[in-house]
């Protein structure tokens, strides 16, 4: 493995709760259903819950076939484990999307590991307005078909604010429609050159400072990807809250919305504001799609 590619799975990971958790080998999900019949909504009893479920609702709306059950740990993951684990129990055959802490997801993880559940994506979320960088995604997803950044970057991409949304796909896609040469809307992308290629998205930054922001340290032999026509992630909806617009990307990739999808390792989206940074809850969490 090259150092730099290293380097940007270190980055890609690097982020809150997904360092201290990992990427667990068990959650490979085999062959999972585009769209599920039946999604369960679990709020964490963060801070971020009413935000996010009002971005999932929107993500349901005009599906008619989208069922969302909501379910609420009050007090918290850590208060309410039996109460998971019947969960888990009782929902064989539902994807649920769930929101939480970082100590609450070390826990859950374990819960869903003991349950033979399998993941589907796991992302950690933060807002510091202290970072140059002050939006920070980082997901670890099973393959492109599930992948959450490229509808997430659309909606930011409207808004002004710095961010970086970065993705480690486990499995690369083996779909024949899966682009290996698409240009995000409103971003220069560029290709490694690599077999197990990855592709970065720039928008107001050079791809020297983007390489940065993820932890690369060499620009050698990245390749542009010219602009696709007629290729793109539209934006659907949009939210001035940045935590609606995380409900909404996540569940809207767990109902199987349709979106670009890469032919990759890996990928990222680094905008840099060149106007003044609006001021975002700040706001701290991990989701995860899993399939019980």
């Amino acid at each position: 493995m090259e150092i730099d590619r290293r380097s940007l799975m270190k980055g890609m990971l690097a982020s809150g709760a997904l360092l201290a958790l990992g990427t667990p080998l068990w959650t490979l999900a085999a062959s999972p259903a585009r769209r599920p019949k039946h999604c369960v909504l679990l709020l964490g009893g963060t801070s971020a819950d009413d935000a996010f479920e009002s971005g999932a609702r929107a993500a349901c709306a005009g599906m008619t076939d989208a069922r969302l059950q909501t379910e609420t740990l009050k007090g918290g993951l850590l208060a309410s484990t039996d109460g998971v684990s019947q969960l888990l129990e009782q929902s064989r055959g539902a994807r649920w999307i769930t929101v939480m802490d970082d100590a609450s997801a070390i826990i859950f993880l374990e819960l869903a590991r003991m349950a033979d559940v399998r993941l589907l994506s796991m992302g950690a979320h933060a807002y510091s307005r202290d970072s140059a960088c002050p939006l920070r995604h980082a997901w670890a997803t099973t393959s492109p078909a599930h992948s959450v950044g490229g509808v997430l970057a659309s909606q930011f991409i409207q808004r002004q604010g710095s961010f970086s949304i970065t993705e480690s796909f486990l499995q690369e896609s083996l779909e024949e429609h899966a682009s290996t040469r698409w240009s995000a809307p409103g971003f220069f992308s560029y290709r490694s050159g690599e077999a197990d290629a990855m592709h970065i998205h720039c928008s107001g930054l050079s791809l020297s400072d983007g390489c940065g922001v993820i932890g690369l340290s060499t620009t050698d032999g990245w390749i542009p990807i010219l602009p696709n026509i007629g290729v793109y992630d539209s934006v659907r909806w949009q939210s001035e809250n940045w935590v609606e617009s995380v409900g909404y990307a996540v569940t809207a990739s767990a109902l199987g919305v349709d979106s670009v999808r890469e032919s990759c390792s890996g990928r990222a989206f680094i905008h840099r504001s060149r106007e003044g940074e609006r001021r975002q809850p700040t706001e701290r969490f991990v989701s995860f799609v899993v399939d019980i």
